[in-house]
């Protein structure tokens, strides 16, 4: 344990000292068993989860819930999945299912879209003036008639598939985080409505 604690000791005074060769110690570093865990413990990554099915699969089971099959992220095809008997969200109402919902919303869906769905520059993603290099293309409002008006399962391949410049996140959500967003959404439409002006 003394000898650890030396060693420790020593390589913080050798960063201290030498500052900008912080990577070659950093390296030296990663080759004692007991300092380098962190470097070699299993973790996932950012947005890492475990591979889709192939297409044209037939799933037994999945570690990210129901597996439906794929759909084209087009209007026409979203429109038919959300009038279809796969577009009902089967999830009651419950506080504990809107809490996921809106863990989720904010941890995808907020960067573009804003905390209060009401998209434009409120996301932290978009660019606010010229003088910003950041995603130049203001997302749309969730709590406008147009998204008010789609179905529950519209909304659902939306997030499962992408669509126009938004990304399939069918990947990183499971089937169940999906329709809690869904309900997160219809509450952060309710919220809006309540507002002067709310709903145009």
């Amino acid at each position: 344990m003394l000898r650890e604690a030396r060693t420790i000791a020593a390589v913080a005074l050798a960063v201290v000292v030498t500052g900008s060769a912080c990577t070659r110690i950093e390296y030296t570093i990663s080759k004692v068993p007991f300092l380098a865990y962190m470097r070699d413990a299993p973790s996932f990554d950012p947005y890492e989860a475990t591979r889709p099915a192939p297409p044209g699969a037939v799933p037994f089971s999945s570690p990210a819930g129901e597996t439906l099959p794929l759909i084209e992220p087009v209007d026409s095809v979203l429109v038919n999945f959300g009038n279809g008997p796969n577009g009902t969200n089967p999830f009651p109402v419950d506080s504990a299912f809107t809490a996921l919902g809106r863990t989720m919303y904010e941890t995808h869906c907020s960067v573009c879209h804003g905390p209060g769905g009401l998209g434009g520059t409120t996301g932290s993603i978009v660019q606010k003036d010229a003088s910003e290099v950041r995603y130049p293309f203001p997302p749309p409002n969730l709590t406008l008639p147009l998204t008010v008006n789609r179905t529950d399962g519209y909304i659902y391949g939306v997030i499962w598939v992408g669509r126009g410049l938004m990304p399939a996140y069918g990947p990183r959500i499971t089937h169940r985080e999906r329709w809690a967003i869904v309900h997160y959404v219809r509450q952060l439409q309710a919220v809006a409505a309540q507002q002067p002006g709310g709903g145009n």
